[in-house]
């Protein structure tokens, strides 16, 4: 996804990429006048898990971003596209980029391209029950409590360890109130997304060992990992577990401690 980090006047726009088996972290920027790229990698082809775009090559971006205006400062000049362009100016969460739902209260203006550009209504902000005696978070009002509506940031646990890793703090959700109900409510969030290995891939049983990766929800602590009924491991979200597989065909599951799954077919040879 690409983002738009904004200092002050002075906008980056800016993506991240990780090849598949963690062979490449990758970041691409544009600002003020200039392409910038950032490559982690290592030339031999060799994977790592710790090349990942966001937590990888990311951070390196942004340092020589800063470098790069501190030592050439000049101003911010606004490119507008030519007359006639299929371009149409719309309103973005400024925060997810995505189109504002009514819990996103900062908005900001950007070009979209009609019929090409990805689009989607945020769904960063979204509004959860409190508890008001404890601050902990409730799946419904049953009458039983004071309650207030308060809105949070749900983000996915790998946005997450990017935002602390720049010291950005994030408004995430408290955890549900013990013994309410609350992993049956939770499992009205989104299911983790599988990312390696991929759907229908087929693995060479000479790799030895399979990264497993997915993405998950804010909120989740844990992903335990299936290759059929077989317990693999377990880590959190922004880790990645290795898996040493036989030849032969696999479901591979990603279950998070909410209870939500999701689950593919990976062949090995």
């Amino acid at each position: 996804m690409a983002s738009a980090a904004t200092n002050r006047k002075r906008p980056v726009y800016w993506k991240t990429g990780t090849s598949h088996g963690f062979r490449d972290a990758w970041s691409i920027a544009v600002f003020d006048h200039y392409v910038l790229g950032v490559w982690v990698g290592n030339f031999d082809g060799r994977a790592n898990p710790a090349f990942v775009g966001r937590t990888a090559a990311a951070p390196l971006l942004f340092q020589i971003i800063d470098s790069l205006r501190a030592a050439w400062p000049e101003p911010s000049v606004p490119h507008l596209p030519p007359p006639g362009s299929n371009l149409k100016r719309v309103e973005f969460c400024a925060l997810s980029g995505d189109l504002p739902n009514q819990f996103c209260t900062q908005h900001v203006e950007g070009w979209f391209i009609p019929g090409v550009s990805p689009i989607k209504t945020c769904d960063v902000h979204r509004e959860v029950l409190v508890d008001v005696a404890s601050g902990l978070r409730v799946p419904l009002d049953d009458g039983t409590r004071q309650l207030r509506r308060e809105v949070y940031e749900f983000w996915p646990g790998e946005f997450l360890t990017l935002f602390e890793q720049a010291g950005i703090p994030r408004r995430v959700p408290p955890p549900f109130l013990p013994n309410n109900g609350s992993e049956l409510a939770s499992r009205s969030g989104q299911k983790p997304v599988i990312v390696s290995p991929s759907k229908k891939e087929i693995v060479l049983a000479s790799t030895k060992r399979i990264p497993l990766r997915a993405k998950a929800e804010g909120d989740v602590r844990e992903i335990f990992w299936f290759a059929g009924k077989q317990f693999v491991g377990k880590a959190a979200p922004n880790q990645v577990v290795e898996w040493t597989a036989t030849a032969g065909d696999y479901e591979i599951t990603a279950l998070d401690d909410h209870g939500r799954a999701d689950s593919h077919s990976v062949t090995v040879r």
